[in-house]
């Protein structure tokens, strides 16, 4: 934990202070995994907030000083008085409106910095620590989605696989999905987003599945593309070009790289297959206690790849009204190469029998 307040202290440059309300930094930086709370730091002092219902909780989570509080914002103000703070930084993507409006008119004399984007990034890099946990959870997630799929897909609706993937999930010991999984089959394998439906999954049709868990509090994120039945020869060259495209990417990773390169690795190989303009969106992007974390890997992204960071590669060609694939990694960084997280096999096309 201190070396994580100690990153936390590197944005405070000319601040006084910075307040941190999103509940992943606050357990970050404090270890403290309930709800409602708040974590004030200077370059001297750290201190997390909570009221009455949280007070045992964090006693016993974090070493930092705990303050029981009973008006959140008054209560906060008073401290921020009493500290003589007149600069603070604060989480602004992470607050809404109405908090801002209060805490705008409460903290009277204090100049507050937005630090939104520049905070998304505290957790950028991962410890040890934490990547044995990515591995632990996409491992979950991976003997999960095998057990459901060897039960067999034909004739069941969407959303009774999806449902069955997250209580094999949560039977092996994850405490949620990472996200609304996603299985699309048939002609909504094309919807990049196409969330589990009542559609009933047919013979001789692709089923794109995007699964993760949370364990121990970190998330997992992977995507495969499988066929029910024999895959016709354009579904097969359709495969094969995505899968080719990631690799590209796979292949790319090194530290010092900007991730819009990384993008355009992936991109540039299915422009010269005509495919380009059915990969609508970003590459990849981060993954760690959250399932979508900085760094973002897209066209648009000015982000730079680091050692230690963890990130996604998902291709994929969607076209419309007919289907779509998409394949999914998540790897960590290394110097001049990755390691995988996610380990299923996408080398080849997983053919689902009919049961």
């Amino acid at each position: 934990m201190e070396t994580r307040l100690s990153n936390a202290r590197g944005y405070l440059e000319d601040l006084d202070a910075i307040l941190l309300c999103s509940r992943p930094n606050i357990t970050y930086v404090s270890g403290y995994t309930g709800s409602d709370a708040l974590l004030l730091f200077t370059s001297e002092e750290a201190a997390l907030f909570v009221d009455s219902r949280n007070t045992t909780q964090a006693r016993q989570e974090t070493p930092l000083s705990v303050h029981e509080i009973t008006r959140k914002w008054e209560d906060l103000a008073g401290h921020l008085t009493e500290k003589g703070i007149k600069t603070l930084g604060i989480e602004s993507n992470s607050l809404d409106v109405d908090s801002f409006l209060v805490m705008n008119e409460l903290f009277t004399g204090i100049e507050m910095t937005p630090l939104g984007k520049q905070l998304l990034y505290l957790r950028a890099k991962k410890e040890e620590q934490e990547i044995g946990r990515l591995l632990k959870a996409a491992e979950v997630a991976r003997l999960s989605l095998l057990t459901v799929l060897d039960k067999g897909l034909v004739g069941k609706r969407e959303r009774d696989v999806a449902l069955d993937l997250e209580w094999h999930m949560r039977l092996r010991g994850a405490q949620a999905p990472s996200f609304e999984l996603i299985v699309a089959s048939g002609w909504r394998s094309a919807l990049p987003h196409g969330v589990a439906s009542e559609k009933v999954i047919e013979s001789g049709e692709p089923v794109v599945i995007d699964f993760g868990c949370v364990l121990d509090g970190y998330c997992s994120d992977e995507t495969v593309t499988v066929f029910t039945g024999e895959p016709d020869p354009e579904f097969i060259r359709m495969y094969d070009h995505v899968r080719a495209a990631q690799e590209e990417a796979l292949n790319g990773i090194v530290s010092g790289l900007k991730t819009k390169d990384l993008d355009n690795l992936a991109r540039t190989y299915l422009a010269t297959h005509g495919l380009a303009e059915y990969f609508g969106h970003g590459l990849g992007h981060g993954v760690g206690m959250e399932v979508h974390e900085m760094p973002s890997v897209s066209s648009l992204s000015n982000d730079v790849l680091d050692e230690g960071m963890v990130i996604t590669i998902e291709p994929g060609v969607y076209l419309p009204g007919r289907f779509g694939i998409r394949l999914e990694d998540t790897v960590l960084v290394r110097d001049s190469s990755c390691k995988r997280i996610t380990n299923i096999d996408k080398g080849i096309i997983r053919v689902i029998s009919q049961r």
